[in-house]
Formats: C-alpha cells, structure tokens, sequence
C-alpha cells in the first residue's frame, strides 16, 4: 500500500511538473539571439604595437570631464600576437576587459580587470565603466601619417597626441 501511495506521489508530480514547463513556453534557443554580436566591432578597437612586432588590441575609453583621469585603454584581451604565431603575455598589472556586454548598440558596460599570466582578473573590487563605442580611423600605431580630423573630434584631442608619441618610440623600422 506504502508503495502504491509513493508511486501515485511520483506521478501526480512529473505530470504536474509537465505541465508547468508547457504553460511557460519554449525555452529560448540560440537562433533567438543569434543576431546579438558577441564581439566588440573592429573599428572600434586599436591595436598597441611593440617594438619586437608584436601588438594586442584595446578598447578606448573617455571619463568625465571632471575626473582626474580623461580616459584610457584597456586590453581586449592579455595576450599579444606576435611574428611566426608566437603569442606574449601583456605586461602584468595592465588594465583590460574581464567581462563586458552590450546596453544598446553603440554601448557597452564593461568590468575592469588587470592582466595577470596571460589572463584578465576582475580582481576584489573590480571598476564597471559605460563605453560609448566609436570609430577609429585607421589603428593607432599603423594608422596613415598626416591625417587629419574630422570635426567633433576634438574631444580626447589630449590622449590621441600622447598616444602618437608613445607609439612613435615603438614602431618597428622597416
């Protein structure tokens, strides 16, 4: 009888438990976002060169105004690419992207990490910046020599000309 009563118990649930799961509706599949990006848009990114040939690409980013800091980089990811498929690590501390993902199409949210053997790290407590995406003309360090700006990029005029003369001193001779 005992048995009879927990068999009834066990079928009474999955039937009820079937019948939830239809009430809700499918489950989401990955065609339903297949039209979502899953990386961050190419002209949007700036590859850092070093003096050996190798590069990694980042992610630049503009505060307020206000703020101490007017902006920066942050590395997409801590590997460089290299010559002959070698890979590098990014120098150890450097601030990259541990997660990001997108608020709208131009935007995204970002959680700052620090590059540590090779992989980003979010750390304790990690900084979470909104980045509006832009353009960039031509990859810093690669880009076309005297060329000029178009109007309404005069903001982080600062940055771009410091950027210039960093990665001046790192390009490679031919």
């Amino acid at each position: 009888m005992l048995l009879l009563k927990l068999t009834l118990v066990v079928l009474i649930s999955e039937i009820s438990e079937r019948a939830l799961c239809a009430d809700s509706g499918p489950a989401p599949s990955a065609k339903e976002n297949e039209n979502a990006p899953v990386t961050l848009p190419p002209k949007s990114l700036l590859d850092a060169p070093t003096s050996n040939g190798c590069y990694h690409l980042e992610l630049p980013y503009f505060d307020d105004e206000e703020a101490d800091i007017p902006g920066g980089f942050l590395a997409v990811n801590c590997t460089k690419s290299c010559p002959d498929g070698i890979q590098e690590n990014v120098v150890e501390g450097y601030h990259c992207v541990a997660n990001w993902s997108y608020l709208d199409p131009t935007t995204i949210t970002v959680q700052e990490g620090s590059c540590k053997h090779g992989f980003c790290t979010p750390g304790e407590s990690p900084k979470h910046r909104t980045i509006t995406l832009v353009e960039v003309n031509g990859r810093r360090g690669r880009g076309k020599k005297g060329e000029e700006r178009k109007e309404g990029e005069e903001e982080g005029e600062e940055e771009e000309e410091e950027g210039r003369i960093r990665n001046t001193s790192n390009k490679k001779n031919p």
